[in-house]
């Protein structure tokens, strides 16, 4: 995705991604823009707040209404920076969001809406382009999900601070998680998929039974022993996921209604921590963390 519509010079018009410019930054706006930045930094979105709707056209003249993508049963990340914030720009160049984009953005299982919101109403399209002089770069270059050239200012309920990254439930319109506090890629990715399984498609609203699980021995050296309750007889899946996402397992056990215990043979699988998920036709567990010796 780039800024096609918006970067342009009078001898010609240039795509963000291939503009050569020769400038020197106004340090003087970086620097304060950076203080404001971090003075911020510790702030997050108000997870377990209803996010507030929104609506603006991406950089593509594309229109974007959140509510309306929250309908569909996708769930939708919103991204809120600054141009001349550089936490923000580190967390861009790391690639994170276009990486999430790739696994479960449209190409992918597309269960994700994933939207970065430029939030400072003094920032410039120039800026988002890397051309203007309140900028680390191109912050459009090799992206393929929306971006949003404010200029209103979101919402509170989507953080006071830079950048904060809000995952939004489809079926009760809250943020879940605030993924810059996630730390890596691998749980970012185990945090989506968290909220995937418990909220795409009205799961919460059709579907209010959570397992509660129950682990022992954790850690483990072989077998595992996982208890809860379930509200009917039918069949379980348990699935073991690594720390980057990867299915490494998954097995179906015929469940009674009321209090099973079943048992897990991991003996095979290498040490390492790992995350393990219960979902039946009516019930579904959030990850549960395992250890394996």
């Amino acid at each position: 995705m780039g800024c096609i519509l918006f970067c342009f010079s009078i001898e010609s018009s240039v795509n963000c991604g291939i503009i050569n410019y020769k400038k020197q930054l106004n340090m003087k706006k970086i620097v304060t823009s950076i203080a404001m930045c971090l003075s911020g930094f510790a702030s997050m979105a108000q997870v377990g707040a209803v996010a507030p709707n929104f609506t603006a056209d991406d950089i593509n003249g594309n229109a974007h209404d959140i509510y309306n993508h929250l309908s569909t049963g996708k769930v939708v990340i919103v991204d809120m920076f600054a141009t001349w914030c550089g936490p923000c720009w580190t967390f861009h160049t790391e690639h994170y969001l276009e990486d999430l984009n790739t696994e479960f953005g449209p190409n992918g299982t597309n269960e994700v809406v994933i939207i970065a919101y430029e939030d400072y109403a003094n920032s410039t399209i120039d800026d988002l382009c890397g051309t203007g002089s309140n900028t680390y770069g191109d912050w459009t270059a090799g992206i393929s999900y929306n971006m949003i050239h404010g200029p209103n200012p979101l919402p509170l309920a989507y953080g006071s601070g830079d950048p904060t990254i809000s995952v939004i439930c489809p079926s009760d319109k809250k943020i879940k998680y605030n993924l810059f506090n996630s730390g890596s890629l691998q749980q970012m990715r185990m945090d989506v998929q968290d909220v995937i399984t418990q909220c795409s498609s009205g799961s919460v609203e059709e579907n209010p039974h959570t397992l509660e699980l129950f682990v022992a021995p954790n850690p483990l050296t072989d077998k595992l022993h996982v208890a809860f309750n379930a509200v009917n007889s039918e069949n379980a899946e348990l699935s073991i996921y690594s720390v980057s996402g990867e299915l490494i397992s998954v097995s179906s056990h015929q469940v009674l209604e009321g209090e099973n215990v079943l048992e897990l043979d991991l003996g095979s699988i290498e040490a390492g921590t790992y995350f393990l998920k219960v979902e039946t036709p009516t019930q579904f567990s959030t990850l549960k963390t395992i250890v394996k010796l």
